[in-house]
């Protein structure tokens, strides 16, 4: 009787340390498989925390790497957009000296009136522009188109938007990195009664397609003024887009270097080391293969000492 309590106790040892190496080879299996190291709470509970946190990292500044992409979309299509009508306001300026030759008569100056008018309709398509489904100009009424032909008003147009963009891109540390600007800010600048400023690009078209058409030579002069104004603002403008274009590449190297780091530290903790793995999972299974051999043997020893008892 004290042979067989003694195996009974031999056996449950037996059992509980195979099962033991079977769940830890069954472990490296996975492991292998799925590449991952840490697949929930319990495989490390000491590094949960810093596992999630930094996780919660990586996906604030993946999130952050995929809307600096679209921001950059819009600001160059913005810039080029600025930068056509950079040079349709050059056209206009070169129809407008045509017309101030004094050697220029009123029906050349009648087909001159109609080509600046229709710089003026181009311009309104550049105010237009729209990218990713938005009117990129139109504020904070990116869904309503921000300008249409009028010829009834001053500055030949109707705006059709509030003129205002609240809308701020900020990077994960707060900081603002791109505001864009509004079709009236770049071409359609109003002073505090609503009135048409001098930088209006717009209103210089209007009046310089005016002056030609009733060859008023002292009217086209004026609106060559007004229009080397709003040209200069336009410009100013663009520039407005380059500097943002800068910044926005700068953020976009600080978020790729940022996800890389983070990446990494999540690796060094999630991670298999696949070698490492393997190699555990070789010496387990001879183990597990020992162990079989050696609980054959220990089977005859028992039977043995049954037997004997």
């Amino acid at each position: 009787m004290p042979v067989n309590s003694v195996t009974g106790i031999g056996s449950e040892w037996f059992l509980s340390g195979l099962a033991t190496l079977q769940d830890r080879e069954i472990a490296t299996q996975q492991e292998l498989s799925s590449g991952y190291r840490v697949r929930s709470a319990a495989d490390a509970p000491s590094q949960v925390s810093e596992l999630v946190e930094l996780s919660s990292s990586l996906s604030t500044y993946q999130n952050w790497n995929t809307n600096l992409g679209s921001v950059q979309a819009e600001a160059q299509t913005a810039d080029q957009a600025i930068g056509t009508a950079t040079s349709l306001l050059q056209q206009a300026a070169t129809l407008g000296s045509q017309g101030a030759n004094s050697t220029a008569t009123a029906s050349s100056r009648q087909e001159l009136a109609a080509q600046v008018q229709s710089i003026q309709q181009q311009l309104i398509q550049v105010a237009n522009t729209k990218a990713g489904g938005r009117y990129i100009f139109a504020g904070d009424q990116d869904q309503t188109v921000p300008y249409q032909a009028d010829s009834a008003s001053v500055t030949g147009v109707d705006q059709l938007v509030s003129g205002t963009s609240t809308r701020t891109i900020v990077n994960p540390a707060g900081e603002s990195v791109y505001v864009g600007l509004t079709a009236q800010q770049i071409f359609g600048p109003v002073d505090s009664s609503g009135n048409p400023s001098a930088t209006n690009a717009f209103a210089a078209l209007q009046s310089l397609a005016t002056a030609l058409s009733a060859n008023d030579q002292a009217g086209i002069t004026n609106a060559m003024s007004l229009l080397t104004t709003a040209s200069d603002w336009v410009n100013q403008q663009q520039a407005y887009y380059g500097n943002a274009e800068q910044r926005i590449v700068a953020e976009l190297t600080t978020a790729g270097n940022q996800l890389t780091t983070l990446q990494t530290e999540v690796g060094s903790i999630r991670d298999a080391d696949v070698v490492q793995a393997a190699t555990d999972l070789s010496q387990e299974k001879i183990a597990d293969s020992a162990a079989y051999g050696a609980e054959a043997e220990i089977s005859q020893t028992r039977n043995l000492f049954s037997y004997l008892a």
